[in-house]
This record gives structure tokens, sequence and C-alpha cells, in this order.
């Protein structure tokens, strides 16, 4: 005889889920009462120690960004991880051990209504990027990627420019810890293999642009849709 789990079945299956399954069937639940869309930027920090120090400097309320897509299993989320490089997530993954401020979502103001099927803001972020390493000197370009030009990449594809680009001297003024982070590792930097000090390497680097998940996050093209 076929096997037939009635409605009454299933939610008889819940109360007796415990642990992590249950966590995962909780996330999952909550998950649903959040109305996303394919192609919602996600904020929060925690993920990358750089990306946390540059968002101090700044003032912004959140640190690292990643762009929701749609799959057959629920929402993903796409964005660089500092060890795995470009990479995703099931949403409730990435949001998991964080409370409602603990992240927040924009959407383009103007963009196409994708709803739940994918946008091409995130099968833009999965056909250029994924699967490759992280930059961890932010860096314009190349094969490695960070999260704020993975985003401003993405959004590109679909003929939106997201913030603008600060210098890493500006934001070493802001706060001096910068500069000691960026010039972390500085004899591997790609651009300073030919000094021999790290004052040499800073005056290479200072005057290098990189985007911040501040500025796109300030970007008149988003609106906050969550919380």
């Amino acid at each position: 005889m076929p096997l037939c789990l009635s409605t009454m079945t299933l939610t008889g299956i819940q109360p007796a889920l415990a642990g992590e399954t249950g966590s995962m069937w909780q996330a999952a639940m909550a998950e649903a009462n959040w109305d996303w869309r394919a192609g919602d930027l996600i904020f929060r920090s925690g993920l990358d120690p750089l990306d946390d120090q540059i968002a101090v400097a700044m003032g912004a309320s959140f640190a690292s960004v990643g762009v929701l897509r749609a799959s057959s299993g629920g929402p993903r989320v796409v964005y660089v991880d500092p060890t795995d490089g470009v990479t995703e997530v099931m949403l409730f993954e990435f949001i998991e051990g964080l409370d409602d401020g603990g992240y927040s979502v924009y959407r383009l103001d103007a963009a196409t209504v994708w709803d739940q099927a994918d946008s091409p803001i995130s099968y833009n972020a999965l056909l250029v990027a994924y699967g490759q390493p992280a930059d961890p000197y932010r860096l314009p370009g190349g094969a490695a990627y960070y999260g704020a030009e993975l985003v401003s990449l993405a959004a590109l594809g679909v003929g939106v420019t997201l913030g603008a680009p600060d210098r890493i001297s500006t934001l070493a003024d802001e706060a001096p810890n910068l500069r000691a982070a960026f010039l972390e590792g500085w004899q591997d930097h790609p651009y300073c293999g030919y000094v021999t000090t790290k004052t040499e390497c800073w005056e290479i680097i200072d005057d290098l642009a990189l985007l911040t998940t501040a500025s796109i996050m300030a970007d008149p093209s988003l609106r906050q849709v969550y919380p």
C-alpha cells in the first residue's frame, strides 16, 4: 500500500523533532514568513573580520553582504566566505543565531519583480564568481572577490551601479587600526612584491579604492524591506 501522510500526521512530527533537526525545521518555518525575493541583498556582520573592521570605521550597521537566490530547496544566499571564497548556503543557515536586528535586507527599488523565481542579480553572482577565492587585499578586478565587489558586479549585470568606492587611506584615517589590517601579510601582497618594508607597501596601497558595504547600503537605488 502506498505510504500516505496526512496533514495531522505531519503536524504531529514537528513536536518530536529535537536538537539540530528541530532547529532547522523551526528556522525553515520562520523563513517562510518572510516575503523574500530573489535578488534581495542581505546584510549582516560577523562573517569576515576585515569587513567588520571597515564597517566600524564607517559607522555602518552591518559589515558583509550576500545575494538571495531561488532554489528547489528554498532560498539560498550567495556570498564571499573569507576561507571558502564565493559560495552559497541556505538562507536559514546564513542568518542562524541572529535575532531580528542582526541582519537587514534591501531590494532594488526599480527592479523588475522577480518574486521567488531566480533573478538576474543572483544569477550573475553565481555565473561570474561561484567557486572563486576570497580577496583578502580588496583589489579591483582579478579572479578573487570580496563581498561588496561581488554584489556590485552582479548588479552591474542588470544595469545598476551600487555604491561608490572609498580610498583605503580615507578609511584608515577614520580608524588607524585598519592600516595594520590592510598590511597584514604585506610581504605576500600582489602590489608589494618588490618593496622591503611595511611603510613602502603602505605608500603603494593607501591610494587604492574599494567598495564597502556601507556605500552599497546607502545607495538610493535600494530600499530596506526587512526588518
